[in-house]
């Protein structure tokens, strides 16, 4: 396995540590009673002011896309960020935070399908294989003994598995993009078309005006923007420089073993040993996934040589 590769999976990993806070952020503005609709526009709205102030920081003038990538970048935003982001919000609203991570982990079938007809990357057996694992793997960590905490609400399971499809989506599209442009503009233009997209379904004066959205949770909404668009996203792109789509959403699978790691150390909750076999079977998917890719790229240098 190439450094360059290594990098990329180090991204990508270090993207799902910043995503296990994004559940309990939002289960928290939830129960502030902000709609979903609303707060999925607040978090792109916000995020691509943050992106907007990171690319200066950064050093990014050039801001400019083909004009022949503007249909797929709106699609990109509409569909990866917009869509994923309201989706996801609707499954923890009829359902729980259980729910809607078990369900958003179908992405990587999704990313696996769409990236063979978008990107024509091969639907290996391995890939399958990690897949079905890793999907196994994060029912067990995030159910744990309890199946009770899945809520089968007919409206959020179709949600979260709309969150699934458009984090495949999302996937495939900053694979496809982040070779051409830099890492922040791919990030920006999809955020700010979730924006405006959702900005068409919502009234933004009434929502800064109207008191929709209570003092104290403003904070937390930037909070989240900036945690999601800022950091999580843009390490999430960088890493597909370097990583095939498909491989990229199994390595992501490491979020939901961060989530309950992180509810063992802050909130002393309890980890057994059916949530131990999970993290082992996400590990295990992990090591099948880089490792395949290890012993393709050994198989090109020597047919190179």
């Amino acid at each position: 396995m190439g450094k360059s590769s290594n990098k990329g999976y180090l991204y990508i990993a270090m993207a799902a540590v910043v995503f296990a806070f994004q559940g309990v952020l939002s289960r928290y503005l939830l129960s502030q009673h902000i709609p979903a609709l609303v707060l999925a526009f607040l978090k792109t709205f916000f995020g691509s002011l943050i992106l907007l102030v990171l690319m200066f920081l950064f050093g990014v003038r050039n801001f400019r896309i083909e004009r022949k990538d503007i249909v797929s970048f709106i699609l990109f935003g509409v569909l990866g960020v917009g869509m994923f982001s309201y989706s996801f919000f609707v499954a923890i609203e009829r359902t729980n935070i259980t729910t809607a991570i078990s369900l958003m982990y179908t992405s990587g079938a999704f990313t696996i399908i769409m990236a063979s007809k978008l990107l024509n990357e091969r639907i290996t057996r391995n890939k399958l294989i990690s897949v079905g694992v890793t999907f196994l793997g994060t029912l067990l960590v995030v159910v744990g003994y309890n199946v009770d905490q899945l809520v089968f609400d007919p409206v959020g399971m179709l949600a979260g598995l709309g969150v699934g499809a458009a984090y495949g989506f999302y996937n495939v599209n900053s694979k496809r993009f982040v070779g051409k442009y830099n890492t922040f503009i791919t990030n920006f233009y999809s955020v700010l078309f979730a924006a405006l997209f959702l900005a068409l379904l919502v009234n933004p004066v009434e929502i800064f005006t109207g008191g929709m959205v209570p003092g104290a949770a403003w904070k937390f909404v930037i909070l989240l923007a900036f945690i999601t668009y800022g950091v999580a996203y843009t390490l999430f792109i960088q890493g597909f420089k370097t990583v095939e789509a498909g491989r990229g959403a199994i390595i992501a699978n490491i979020e939901p073993v961060i989530a309950v790691l992180l509810a063992r150390l802050l909130f002393q909750e309890s980890m057994g040993l059916v949530q131990g076999t999970g993290f082992v079977l996400i590990f295990m998917a992990i090591f099948i996934a880089t490792r395949t890719e290890a012993v393709l790229q050994d198989v090109a240098k020597k047919k190179i040589s």
